[in-house]
């Protein structure tokens, strides 16, 4: 049970991201990201600091060009799909956001077939394409092209993707991430600062507080998570990572109020049903292996 709360406590985080980001509309979604990645800086830190194991592997890191080099290329996917994840909150898109972490799990199997070889069973592939004939459903009978939700997904795969290949945890790797957008992030938001474009200072106390809370508020989520993958399977923690996006579509509907026709509901109901059969694919495959 511990680790379930644990996990869940993570998933649940990400999956109010929007409530939060969306108090932020009135400022400018690179602005958001700036300090986003600015003030999750020292919460990091702490995090580092208090864990000799998290020291070793960032200085594991730091040493290993190939780890570098891997590390300035996902640095630059986490960044995308942050900040665009805040645009598409302040644009009222939250819930077509929410379609790029429900295709996800898709998404890395499909890496693992195109990249990697992997052979894959009847049960995926028919959950790959109930999900591929949701998103052509959704594309060809509304009216905006749902770019948004597969740059999301697209570009988190592509992370984890990236991630999968290093022996960098989650937080370290978070952290060396971080450090080097730091300069270009420090640059940017002096240089709005110099434009006159800065909301940051600039505007009202509860504004700043809610920008500098946005570094925090990131990290914490992904230290939960990283806590609960070491106490449940896999199998488990990919499950249950289906509560995120769960969130964030029903806070885009039940609380922003986000429009949701039948269209919309026929085209995620592919997505989901792809779902459904994916899990239970995993599942089967648990329980065989334990056969």
């Amino acid at each position: 049970m511990r680790g379930y709360l644990i996990i869940l406590t993570g998933y649940i985080g990400w999956g109010l991201f929007p409530l939060y980001w969306s108090l932020l509309n009135h400022v400018p979604a690179l602005e958001v990201l700036l300090h986003r990645m600015l003030w999750a800086m020292p919460v990091l830190f702490l995090f580092i600091t208090i864990s000799s194991r998290r020291r070793t592997q960032v200085a594991a890191s730091l040493q290993s060009w190939a780890s570098m080099r891997l590390l300035i290329i996902s640095s630059l996917f986490i960044s995308f799909n942050w900040g665009l994840y805040i645009w598409a909150v302040a644009n009222h898109r939250v819930i077509e956001a929410s379609m790029g972490y429900f295709l996800t799990p898709l998404l890395n199997v499909l890496t693992g077939v195109i990249i990697f070889r992997e052979r894959i069973d009847h049960l995926k592939k028919t959950a790959i394409a109930f999900a591929a004939a949701g998103v052509l459903y959704y594309i060809v009978n509304t009216s905006v092209f749902p770019w948004v939700g597969l740059a999301v997904g697209f570009s988190f795969a592509s992370y984890g993707f990236l991630r999968k290949q290093m022996d960098t945890n989650a937080i370290p790797g978070l952290f060396i991430e971080t450090l080097i957008l730091l300069p270009f992030t420090l640059a940017l938001i002096l240089w709005l600062h110099h434009q006159g474009e800065a909301v940051f200072l600039n505007h009202q106390s509860a504004t700043d507080w809610l920008l500098i809370l946005g570094g925090p508020i990131t990290v914490l989520p992904l230290a939960f998570f990283t806590a609960g993958t070491r106490i449940l399977p896999m199998t488990t923690v990919g499950v249950l990572f289906y509560v995120t996006p769960t969130l964030q579509f029903l806070s885009g509907i039940l609380v922003l109020g986000e429009s949701f026709d039948s269209h919309r509901l026929i085209g995620f109901a592919g997505i989901w049903i792809g779902l459904g059969i994916f899990t239970y694919s995993l599942i089967r495959g648990k329980d065989t292996l334990r056969g």
